[in-house]
């Protein structure tokens, strides 16, 4: 019998590919996104796509219903849905704040305790969480994100422990950055939204820059991280993460591999301010504050 999967955020991106690798790898499931008008994906007898706003308690409970009246029971749910937002944080509204945090982390929240509920009784079942790299390495101008997905990835590695008894498994795949799922693109697409004060706008020109630019490795596709869900969702040992990308690796190795000292230098190098070429951010060792030179 086949298992079955709930995957979120399904229209595009790392939801989408997932889905479609989820159904190449013969499971069943169950798609859902905010608008079934959005599914491209093809049909199948293994395939329910059905409306979900994770947002929206009811709608989470009625696509959970359906996934489990089409296909019986659902073994695994994969929490992939989210949203961007490159901006400064001093002008960025408490309205978009608390819309971060109700997409990126109490959206899945929700869907968590619905699967527990249904696992717990099943003996069995598997959570996979999407995070990032910037929950792991913050990057400027991404603040309010980068805090709403280091709340879930933080949060996924301790909720493993109490439902590990349970025979539930819970995993966190970081992906480093994806051009092709447009999120930066999105999130920028946003910026009119938002006041940026002057003092900012070079520092904004910079960020983009480096978003269009090359890089000196490989960067991942959203068929990587679709492998990496699937892979998590077969994993019966007790890793907990999923790096994707060969960005993503050299972040997690700087965060976890060197001395404070060290890392700080480096992040200074990778994200710090530039000026017209002249001055950059520089960690001077042997002293405790961050300057600018010229």
């Amino acid at each position: 019998m086949a298992q079955t999967a709930l995957i979120t955020g399904a229209s595009s991106g790392f939801g989408f590919a997932s889905a479609r690798r989820f159904l190449e790898a013969g499971w069943n499931v169950v798609a859902t996104l905010r608008d079934p008008a959005d599914w491209n994906g093809g049909e199948s007898d293994r395939l329910l796509i059905h409306e979900l706003d994770v947002t929206d308690p009811e709608q989470v409970a009625e696509a959970w219903e359906a996934g489990v009246r089409r296909f019986g029971q659902i073994d695994v749910v994969a929490n992939i849905a989210g949203i961007g937002l490159v901006a400064p944080f001093e002008t960025t509204s408490m309205d978009t704040v608390r819309e971060q945090f109700e997409v990126n982390t109490f959206g899945p929240f929700v869907i968590m305790q619905t699967a527990i509920a249904h696992f717990r009784t099943n003996g069995s079942g598997v959570i996979i969480n999407l995070t990032s790299a910037s929950s792991i390495v913050p990057e400027p101008l991404m603040s309010v994100y980068n805090a709403s997905k280091a709340a879930l990835d933080n949060f996924s590695e301790t909720v493993r422990l109490e439902l590990a008894p349970l025979g539930i498994r819970v995993k966190v795949i970081e992906p480093g950055f994806v051009p092709t799922t447009r999120l930066v693109e999105k999130a920028y697409a946003r910026l009119p939204e938002t006041v940026i004060l002057p003092e900012y706008q070079g520092y904004v020109g910079q960020r983009m820059e480096f978003f269009a630019s090359d890089r000196p490795y490989r960067l991942a596709t959203a068929e990587d991280v679709a492998n990496a869900v699937l892979e998590a969702a077969l994993d019966e040992s007790q890793q907990l993460r999923w790096v994707v990308g060969d960005d993503q690796a050299e972040r997690m190795r700087m965060r976890h591999d060197t001395s404070e000292r060290e890392y700080i230098e480096w992040s200074w190098h990778e994200f710090g301010v530039r000026q017209d070429g002249v001055a950059e951010l520089s960690y001077d060792a042997n002293r405790s504050e961050n300057r600018v030179i010229s």
